[in-house]
């Protein structure tokens, strides 16, 4: 009997120690294999997210070239049309008032002519406007984002100047025209007055026409040779 715990606690730790060999042959090698896996995964993730990340800023970078593009066309057409158009109609409205200053040296009384523009009286900026209220404006190079601006707003004015004439010729000239030019004189032969102040104004809003048009083909010009750059 005095054996038996002694056989026993043998029995025990023989069967103990199998058990610890079979752990550490079995269960303890699981783990290594679970991390690396592990790992592995979170580079995965971690490489796929980055990626998808680099991809979509990508797209909207292609995304916003192409916004810029088109925007530029749309403008670069509306300046080369003001460029042209522009140059027509200084030339439209500087013929009539020479030939009424040469009449009137020549001491010939004459019906003052003044040249309206046909169709819309305020030039289209359809393709500036879309592109300021979009955003796109904003990738423009600051100096040169300015310059537009300016440009801009400066046609625009004087084009707001030019309604208060049109309203002038329409509402005092065109119905006395009927009258011959002696409606245009009083007893002394004086010329009106009023219509003397109008076309001293028409002549300044041909001069800022002139010097805008010849700023529409240089603002085209730059922005041409910007977006053959990016072809």
């Amino acid at each position: 009997m005095a054996g038996r715990p002694a056989m026993e606690s043998g029995v025990y730790r023989r069967t103990r120690s199998r058990y610890r060999s079979r752990m550490s042959d079995s269960e303890r090698p699981r783990w290594r294999p679970n991390w690396r896996r592990a790992a592995v995964e979170l580079v995965v993730i971690f490489v796929g997210v980055t990626s998808a990340f680099f991809v979509e800023s990508y797209r909207e970078h292609l995304a916003a070239e192409e916004d810029l593009r088109q925007a530029s066309v749309g403008i670069l057409s509306e300046l080369r049309s003001f460029e042209l158009r522009g140059g027509e109609y200084v030339a439209a409205f500087t013929g009539p008032l020479e030939r009424w200053r040469e009449a009137d040296a020549a001491g010939r009384r004459t019906v003052p002519e003044f040249y309206r523009i046909p169709g819309a009286p305020t030039p289209p900026t359809a393709a500036w406007d879309a592109t300021v209220a979009s955003g796109v404006a904003s990738q423009f190079e600051p100096d040169f984002r300015w310059r537009l601006g300016y440009f801009y707003s400066e046609f625009r004015g004087i084009h707001d100047n030019y309604l208060r004439h049109l309203d002038f010729v329409e509402r005092e000239v065109l119905p006395r025209s009927e009258g011959g030019p002696d409606a245009f004189y009083d007893a002394s032969g004086r010329f009106d007055p009023a219509v003397r102040v109008h076309m001293a104004l028409i002549e300044e809003f041909t001069a800022d026409l002139a010097r805008l048009s010849r700023m529409a083909g240089e603002l085209a010009d730059e922005l041409e040779a910007t977006l053959v750059d990016r072809m």
